[in-house]
């Protein structure tokens, strides 16, 4: 739904309307509230589910504890013969923490996601996909990539609706471990960004990449595989 506005402009808090001399506490478009915004700094509404509009770099586990930001190789291995949960940032450099964290299987799955938030379903992924309450005028998915984003212009050479609803998905890549090298490559900036997505059943699709076709932003499903790791994004029901 659209911001509600005075003037252009909406007001950011209760007291900043009035009726008489009493503070306007909320306004409602039929049943629905309009003002004071629910949706908090940092998250964005599209087709009535709620996202978070960055990658998380969050490390607590659900079981207690905090999942391990590691620095190396070999680090990294060990934890994928493990089996347990292990995040990093891209190159293992913590100067790109802007990008968020990356995660392995085991912590995509043992994250504790922030109150009210959960790992988006494939259902929720594809709402972004169907787009109901959108109506594409030739962009693509440019509507999710952020404006410019790190996306590579000689290959996002269409730029219609690039950045409008918020999402803001950078072009961030991902990572897959060589098993046989036992190293971590970070794949695909500026072409791609890949999520994770929760996975309900064994063989269910593990994950959603956001890349370049074609000139445009498109979608499309990964296929599991224990040696991805991917960015995390979070989402609720509006």
């Amino acid at each position: 739904m659209a911001d509600f506005k005075l003037n252009g402009i909406t007001p950011d808090g209760v007291g900043k309307i009035k009726l008489g001399s009493v503070d306007v506490q909320e306004i409602y478009m039929g049943s629905t509230l309009v003002w004071p915004p629910s949706i908090n700094p940092g998250e964005v509404e599209i087709c009535n589910l709620i996202w978070t509009d960055t990658n998380t770099t969050k490390t607590a586990l659900i079981a207690g504890g905090n999942i391990p930001i590691l620095t190396n190789q070999a680090d990294w291995y060990n934890a994928w013969q493990a089996q347990t949960p292990a995040a990093c940032y891209w190159d293992f450099d913590s100067n790109n923490a802007s990008y968020g964290l990356l995660y392995n299987l085991w912590a995509k799955s043992g994250i504790d996601p922030p109150p009210g938030f959960r790992l988006p379903l494939m259902s929720d992924f594809n709402v972004l996909k169907n787009a109901p309450c959108y109506t594409n005028t030739g962009g693509g998915l440019n509507r999710y990539g952020k404006n410019p984003g790190n996306w590579d212009p000689a290959l996002l050479t269409n730029t219609s609706e690039l950045g409008d609803s918020g999402l803001n998905i950078q072009g961030y890549g991902y990572a897959i471990l060589n098993t046989v090298t036992q190293s971590l490559s970070f794949l695909n900036a500026v072409t791609n960004e890949v999520h994770w997505a929760d996975q309900l059943q064994p063989g269910a699709v593990d994950g959603v990449m956001h890349f370049i076709l074609n000139g445009s932003l498109a979608v499309t499903s990964q296929a599991p595989d224990n040696k991805n790791s991917c960015f995390i994004r979070f989402v609720k029901d509006a």
